[in-house]
């Protein structure tokens, strides 16, 4: 299969434990949706050397796959959701990622997003 430029865009939300099997999930439905570039809006007060020393063993065994990570602060997410607006038409898909702990986070995020975008959802993990 030929995989598209388009990039999937990923909101999450999880703890640092949890980074590393978040970062091979993604990039595994990234394969598997037929893109070669993912969009990781992690919304966390981590920094973004933290999530990348977590997640090194996955970003490296994906090297072959575009990935732009961007660490946003809780009080951020208005800041987050003017980025993704801006780039929602060259968008693939989106994925929804939490983790139990921090379905709350995402849930208020949620309501934001409008319905057109909204439609271009792939999964919802925080289902």
């Amino acid at each position: 299969m030929q995989l598209e430029n388009k990039p999937i865009i990923v909101i999450s939300s999880t703890n640092s434990e949890e980074i590393p099997n978040f970062v091979r999930a993604m990039f595994k439905d990234c394969r598997l949706n037929g893109s070669k570039k993912l969009v990781i809006n992690f919304v966390s007060s981590i920094s973004y050397p933290e999530f990348v020393q977590n997640a090194r063993e996955a970003l490296l065994d994906n090297i072959d796959l575009g990935v732009y990570i961007y660490i946003w602060k809780p009080e951020e997410v208005d800041q987050m959701m003017r980025r993704i607006m801006e780039n929602h038409k060259d968008m693939k898909g989106m994925i929804i990622y939490c983790d139990d702990n921090n379905k709350h986070m995402i849930e208020k995020i949620l309501p934001k997003i409008p319905n057109s975008i909204k439609a271009n959802i792939i999964k919802d993990y925080c289902k």
